[in-house]
């Protein structure tokens, strides 16, 4: 499915969170034990596509975060449950004014090319990411509204914000917040986008070796040793090696999986699920993805979507549930609202709260004066087809979007609505879309914070300025509570505030949200310990092989 990382290849947008309590629905999160670990040995990854910039202060792709987690550490490190521990920062300290964040780092981490991890080392990592020559395409406005950073001891420091941003922490977390060896950063600044050796940081891997378009090759960091608590290895990586080869198509993963040419393979086909379950040899790792579900975002900014009733009345028209269980084999499930259920601050509320019934979306068409057919029988109004565009690029929709946008197309075609599916390339679809001109386009977007919603949802949120407002939505109710979550700091007043965003989401028909997205890993018997992290991220420092 299209999600937050072929959105940004077309558009810049941002993400962030505060410790909350997330709503997982995990199945088997961890490969198999398989008994104690077993130090060496070479442990294969097989993914979709390769990175398309190796440096995380550059790229906004999703592949860039997974992998190179593998290389670059974090200050803190979220957990499961949405909230925070040390990782590179032993302590920190919030000012009652949410604007200053003060720093312990741990004292003995080095990088490894030998460089000590300090608070100048913090410093020049994050003027690298907002520098201008960087060309952040997603770290300098995950950073949110970073003012500067005060070095106050050797391993101490504070870094000043322009305004609270209770989400600062979850940025922290994440692998585009990581740290690049400033030997790196002042010899190689050119050279960190290339990957390879100058992708130097203080992870549990090395950067080896890069064929390009095909496979990357990572080298334990014997030195390492200092995981977060949670981690259920606390020294150096098992596996020697660590080998990730990029297999586009989804036939040839499954192939390389149930073969044995690969250990693990990301992405399994959802029609292939139930096969694979019974292979002998072969687990699934499943972890329903958070973030914002993959959902069809309807054009309040012009007509028809304008009205709340014409709103209402495509979703009605919509049977969600039967088409995500056709496409997807039963595998995933229909959504209810903008967030996945394992987002930390995720509204049980909308919930049931809505149905497929194309009776009353007949009605509410009838109520806007759509009462006439046409030769094709789609309905009209003072001689005008009631007709629709859905924008997408065709180079980022795998197959089964297309196949559920056209079961959608079918669906509304039955109340009289023509659905036209507008293919475009990237270079055409980005000048478009952030004109406006458009009924709808769909997406999801990854992450592990209900933040995010100020991404997709606030109005100050548009495309054309960066954001990812595909509903065009200019709410100041939803304004208002979001502004007020990213500024407090209490989590039960932003899941409070988040909940009612959800709601009113739901109650005004902003969007039509279609499916919960699932990552599932295949993982051959020989491979154990691999995990996901909070993103539903695979996670290889605990894992381990068979001789």
């Amino acid at each position: 499915m299209p999600t937050r990382r072929s959105f940004l290849l077309l558009s810049a947008g941002s993400l962030a969170a505060v410790g909350l309590t997330a709503c997982s629905s995990t199945s088997g999160g961890t490969s198999g034990s398989g008994g104690a670990p077993r130090d060496g040995g070479t442990l294969t990854f097989s993914t979709d596509v390769e990175p398309d910039v190796y440096d995380p202060h550059v790229s906004p792709a999703d592949i860039v975060g997974v992998l190179l987690r593998n290389v670059f550490d974090s200050l803190v490190a979220q957990r499961s449950d949405g909230t925070f521990e040390p990782w590179l920062a032993k302590e920190w300290e919030v000012s009652k004014d949410g604007k200053a964040y003060s720093f312990r780092l741990r004292e003995d981490v080095t990088f490894t090319d030998g460089t000590p991890f300090d608070a100048e080392a913090v410093k020049a990592n994050f003027e690298h990411v907002v520098a201008p020559a960087t060309k952040s395409q997603y770290a300098a406005t995950l950073i949110g509204p970073y003012d500067r950073t005060e070095v106050t001891g050797a391993h101490s420091l504070t870094v000043h914000l322009r305004k609270p941003y209770a989400s600062f922490l979850h940025a922290l977390s994440t692998t585009y917040l990581g740290f690049h060896s400033p030997k790196a950063l002042r010899e190689h600044p050119g050279e960190l986008a290339a990957g390879g050796r100058y992708s130097v940081g203080t992870g549990p891997f090395t950067f080896t070796s890069r064929v390009k378009g095909q496979k990357l090759v990572f080298t334990r960091n014997g030195a390492y040793a200092w995981t977060p608590e949670s981690a259920e290895n606390q020294g150096p990586a098992h596996i020697r090696q660590l080998v990730v080869t990029f297999l586009p198509e989804n036939a040839t993963r499954v192939g390389a999986v149930t073969s044995g040419q690969t250990d693990v393979a990301d992405f399994l086909p959802a029609n292939r699920i139930a096969t694979l379950k019974k292979q002998p040899g072969l687990s699934v790792l499943s972890h329903d993805s958070p973030g914002v579900v993959y959902q069809y975002f309807l054009n309040t900014g012009r007509a028809p979507f304008d009205e709340r009733d014409a709103r209402l009345a495509v979703r009605a028209a919509v049977d969600t549930e039967a088409i995500t269980k056709a496409v997807f084999a039963g595998q995933y499930r229909r959504a209810w609202g903008p967030l996945s259920p394992s987002t930390p601050a995720y509204a049980k509320s909308p919930e049931d709260s809505w149905s497929y019934d194309p009776d009353r979306a007949g009605e509410l068409l009838d109520g806007l004066g759509w009462t006439g057919r046409d030769a094709d029988g789609y309905r009209t109004k003072g001689g005008k087809r009631f007709s629709l565009t859905l924008l997408y690029v065709p180079a980022y929709t795998k197959a089964e979007r297309r196949t559920f946008d056209t079961a959608v197309q079918d669906a509304l075609k039955k109340v009289g609505v023509e659905l036209k599916l507008n293919p475009l390339d990237a270079g055409s679809y980005t000048p478009v879309r952030n004109r406006g001109e458009y009924d709808i386009i769909a997406f999801a977007w990854g992450g592990s914070d209900p933040d995010l919603l100020r991404t997709v949802f606030h109005s100050k949120s548009q495309l054309a300025d960066g954001g990812a407002n595909g509903s065009r939505l200019h709410d100041a109710t939803i304004d208002g509570w979001l502004d007020e979550a990213g500024a407090t700091s209490d989590p039960a007043r932003r899941t409070e505030l988040y909940g009612k965003v959800q709601q009113r989401i739901v109650a005004q028909a902003y969007t039509v949200p279609a499916f919960v997205g699932t990552r599932q890993l295949g993982v051959r018997q020989r491979a154990h310990g691999v995990t996901f992290d909070a993103s539903a991220w695979p996670l290889f420092q605990g894992a381990w092989v068979d001789a």
